[in-house]
């Protein structure tokens, strides 16, 4: 699956992988729930199962990597009370219940909204939301948009990736907390690539990482 774009969803993806303990490129709902707490996130059973649910076209039970970016990059500013909202508005346009959205199903939704768009521009929304490029508008895809319509940008999720490191929250990311991070993802870095994160990240060369010096090597 080729994703258009970057930055933080390398550094999701890492994530993904740490917690994907079988390799098998699925989180389950086990694998989600470890994964969230990890990073300070508190979500029941229930809650992760529905997670799990918006995004699982093919009905096996499990979230693949690009949905937990999608994901990943919303969590921190929707909480699962919207998901839900959003979820409702998503199925009403989702006619057929496959999962996903596609250039007929918008035009038809819009139209019963009194928008009346044509197929060029329908076909506009599901590409600028279609990341994955399979032609049509998951779940999570569909949030992004939204949330992208009311002012979203890749910033604030940069800003949500660097606190998950920021673990006493002052401002900065030192060498103890990338160590910490990275062994509850279940990695232990060596001296020698910690130094080599630094070397690239912080610019100043203070021994600290900021938000600023994060977003330069991420964006």
């Amino acid at each position: 699956m080729k994703v258009k774009g970057g930055g933080s969803q390398d550094l999701y993806k890492d994530i993904f992988d740490s917690f994907d303990v079988d390799k098998n490129g699925y989180l389950s709902v086990r694998e989600l729930g470890k994964c969230m707490s990890a990073l300070n996130k508190k979500i029941s059973k229930t809650e992760l199962k529905f997670l799990i649910t918006c995004s699982d076209k093919d009905e096996n039970g499990k979230m693949d990597c690009y949905e937990f970016s999608l994901m990943a990059s919303v969590l921190h500013m929707l909480s699962i009370d919207d998901l839900k909202e959003l979820r409702e508005v998503f199925t009403s346009f989702d006619l057929d219940g496959d999962g996903s959205i596609d250039v007929k199903e918008l035009g038809r939704c819009m139209a019963k909204l009194g928008q009346e768009l044509t197929v060029a521009e329908c076909q506009q929304l599901i590409d600028g939301a279609d990341k994955d490029s399979d032609g049509e508008m998951s779940f999570f895809e569909f949030v992004v948009m939204v949330k992208q319509d009311e002012g979203f940008d890749e910033e604030k999720d940069l800003y949500e990736a660097f606190n998950m490191f920021d673990l006493n929250g002052n401002g900065t990311i030192d060498r103890s907390e990338l160590t910490n991070v990275f062994r509850q993802m279940g990695k232990e870095p060596t001296k020698e690539e910690l130094e080599g994160m630094f070397q690239q990240a912080d610019g100043d060369g203070d021994g600290n990482i900021s938000f600023e010096e994060f977003k330069a090597i991420m964006m």
